[in-house]
């Protein structure tokens, strides 16, 4: 019997001019699904400030992020320390045989952790200075997880379907009650039903 591992985390930090954190927040989301979608993807381009990224040009998809991102702006927008914090988390399926019937469940095996910090500048010089300094951090923070994709492959679960996508996946977004560690418990402790298409 196979003991259970407790999902890899990679944290996610930045600091985002308020102007642009839907771009911000939109181009991090992409790129983290961008390389963790196993699947047959046809990709496109984001334009966020002077940078470009390859996303998946899936409506499904995008829809999913869009709305996670509308979410997490009222959250930020609503909280007075403009801090925000949104988790992806991704699922192997598996099921257990028994004599007369089977069960299945997903197991979480990687999680993202991304906080974000906002600044509002009043002043233009700051604004300007506040958006060359998010700029260098968004490019270091898609080199970032590059490498971490690259180079962290030894906890990704055997593919063992060729139909989509074999991994489902979660957006989640922290209620004001919850901590990390307690948001994340409460998504692997809660055994969500999922398929393999996005999940919310």
């Amino acid at each position: 019997m196979s003991q259970y591992q407790p999902p890899v985390t990679f944290p996610v930090e930045l600091t985002v001019e308020r102007a642009y954190l839907k771009d911000a927040l939109r181009a991090i989301l992409h790129t983290i699904l961008f390389h963790r979608y196993f699947a047959n993807v046809k990709p496109k381009d984001l334009e966020v400030l002077d940078l470009t990224i390859p996303i998946i040009d899936d409506a499904e998809v995008e829809r999913l992020v869009e709305e996670k991102i509308a979410t997490f702006v009222k959250v930020v927008d609503a909280n007075p320390q403009s801090k925000g914090q949104i988790g992806v988390m991704f699922y192997e399926k598996k099921t257990k045989r028994a004599w007369f019937s089977s069960t299945s469940s997903e197991v979480c095996w990687e999680q993202w952790a991304i906080t974000i910090d906002v600044v509002t500048n009043i002043n233009e010089k700051d604004r300007q200075r506040s958006i060359k300094n998010m700029e260098k951090a968004l490019s270091a923070r898609f080199l970032s997880i590059l490498r971490t994709v690259n180079e962290r492959k030894d906890h990704i679960p055997p593919i063992t379907t060729s139909e989509g996508n074999p991994f489902p996946y979660q957006i989640v977004i922290p209620t004001a009650a919850d901590t990390w560690g307690s948001m994340f418990k409460r998504m692997l402790d809660t055994s969500a039903s999922l398929s393999s298409s996005p999940a919310n």
